[in-house]
């Protein structure tokens, strides 16, 4: 009997704290948010945006990385359920046309790199292209010596592995090494001696099990790991160098990829729910951009990629 008074009067006070004016508190939404991402961005969405998002909004976070074709895969035969994924490149996004995106929004980027552990055999003489006292030139010399572990991503799943296949081939016709090159240093596109996930590569790196890796410079920032940065021309960061890297291509278990800048670019996934529309105004808004820049990330003008008029109207006033 008590219980019914108290949510009786409750009730009462609220009807005559309205009937006066006063404004009820406006409850916060409640839900998670799923989000798939390519491995690349499992720091930054984990532990700055995804709590912080939270913060802000009251809905959960979950995050769930791995390669971006791979995710995308999943996504497509409803392995996992997201409400958002963010893709390195619009590729992946394509494969869940039509019926699950038909629009992402391209908002940053992040150069490749060569990761690497000083500690290595290989730890002095990779300190010393890092420093400009010998010719990045030597780095492709260096990594066809025998017993030099060098890791990447598979390309048949993850577009940074894809870029990293292409930039050695580029790297071979821009300094004029000899024929081969690009074959003797990577072997087959998936190489088992040399492919690791994307989760899980710069661990092995960091362990000692690896000399160097293909990295963002992002994610090397992050992790404080000693990298080699690469020319516009080689590092797949910047649009305007896309001729130069459709020279290069790789062969996938999907058919023959050619080269291009790589964007991170978001959607949501099937019918956008409102956590998922909120997730990406976050992200697209002056906070997320914020949180990606501190991260070591270069950001973008947001720019509409597919099918523009079915971009949602919530999101149309943070985008070109």
């Amino acid at each position: 009997m008590r219980r019914i008074r108290w949510v009786v009067v409750g009730f009462l006070g609220t009807a005559l704290l309205a009937g006066c004016g006063e404004k009820t508190p406006t409850a916060k939404p409640q839900g998670t948010v799923t989000v798939a991402y390519a491995g690349s961005l499992e720091d930054v969405n984990d532990q700055i945006i995804g709590p912080q998002f939270e913060k802000a909004t009251g809905y959960a976070y979950q995050g769930e990385g791995g390669g971006a074709l791979g995710m995308a895969q999943k996504i497509r035969s409803h392995t996992i359920a997201a409400n958002v994924f963010e893709s390195m490149g619009y590729a992946p996004i394509q494969l869940l046309e039509p019926h699950q995106a038909r629009w992402a929004v391209s908002f940053a980027s992040s150069p490749l790199v060569i990761a690497f552990n000083p500690k290595s055999r290989y730890g002095t003489e990779l300190t010393a292209i890092k420093e400009g006292k010998k010719p990045l030139s030597d780095l492709f010399t260096l990594m066809q010596s025998p017993g030099f572990r060098l890791g990447r991503t598979n390309p048949n799943t993850d577009p940074q592995g894809q870029a990293f296949y292409m930039m050695v081939e580029l790297a071979e016709k821009k300094y004029h090494l000899p024929a081969g090159t690009a074959s003797k240093i990577l072997g087959v596109p998936d190489n088992p001696h040399q492919v690791y996930s994307e989760e899980g590569i710069l661990t092995l790196l960091q362990s000692g099990a690896l000399d160097a890796s293909s990295a963002f410079l992002s994610e090397a920032e992050q992790r404080h790991l000693d990298f080699i940065r690469l020319p516009q021309d080689l590092n797949f960061a910047d649009p305007s160098q896309n001729a130069w890297y459709s020279q290069a291509s790789v062969r996938v278990s999907s058919g023959v990829v050619h080269g291009s800048a790589l964007t991170i670019d978001i959607t949501t996934v099937g019918q956008p729910s409102p956590g998922a529309l909120s997730f990406v105004r976050y992200v697209l808004g002056p906070k997320g951009q914020h949180w990606m820049k501190s991260a070591g990330y270069t950001v973008l003008p947001p720019q509409v990629v597919g099918a523009r008029q079915a971009l949602p109207k919530t999101l149309r006033s943070l985008v070109r």
